[in-house]
């Protein structure tokens, strides 16, 4: 009897839908897949779909800063972005930190995703590992962010060592003092042409 994952789960319920490119479960709070099925026609395409879960999980806390603001009570659970040609729909698991995403080609039809979703989010629930008390610093969140969106993701760690005046082994590790966060956070912005950053530092 074969033992049943959070992937085959995945697999089972996304069979004979047309137009998946990848479906994923994901963690809201750092973004961490634990659970992905990806049809990619080729290596780069597939590696830049790793990136889907840090993403989303980006797009889930944007959107509940703005449901709390026209709707305090609430937490958005549930999200639809994409464009002319691919569609990404975003349900977060009921009273857990886990979400399930779906890449699919603009033309799937959005009932049957939203049935499979749903089919996702009662098998798979069960199977979710549990929440891990681990706590990412600031400044490794900082990295983690412009490594994100960054242009050149693989120089990012040296080009904030040059900027900050911080070594680069010790960016990578994350331990830094409070003037060198905020160091790192000034020049993560600068980077990325922003003024402010969706990661809090203490003042």
């Amino acid at each position: 009897m074969a033992i049943r994952t959070l992937s085959s789960v995945i697999e089972q319920h996304i069979a004979g839908l047309p137009g998946v490119v990848a479906a994923l479960i994901g963690r809201a709070t750092d973004g961490a897949v634990v659970a992905k099925v990806i049809y990619a026609s080729d290596a780069q395409e597939e590696k830049e779909l790793e990136f889907l879960g840090a993403y989303a999980s980006d797009l889930l806390q944007a959107n509940n800063r703005i449901c709390r603001i026209v709707s305090p009570k609430e937490e958005a659970d549930y999200l639809m972005a994409g464009s002319p040609r691919l569609r990404v729909i975003i349900k977060s698991f009921p009273e857990s930190p886990y979400f399930v995403l779906f890449l699919t080609k603009a033309t799937t039809d959005l009932k049957s995703i939203s049935e499979r979703i749903k089919a996702i989010l009662i098998d798979g629930k069960p199977l979710l590992p549990p929440v891990q008390d681990s706590v990412v610093s600031a400044a490794q969140a900082l990295m983690d962010y412009a490594k994100r969106y960054a242009p050149d993701p693989n120089f990012v760690a040296l080009r904030l060592s040059l900027k900050t005046g911080i070594d680069r082994i010790r960016l990578e590790k994350g331990n830094l003092s409070r003037q060198e966060l905020r160091t790192l956070y000034k020049a993560v912005a600068a980077l990325l042409g922003r003024e402010r950053l969706p990661i809090a530092i203490q003042a």
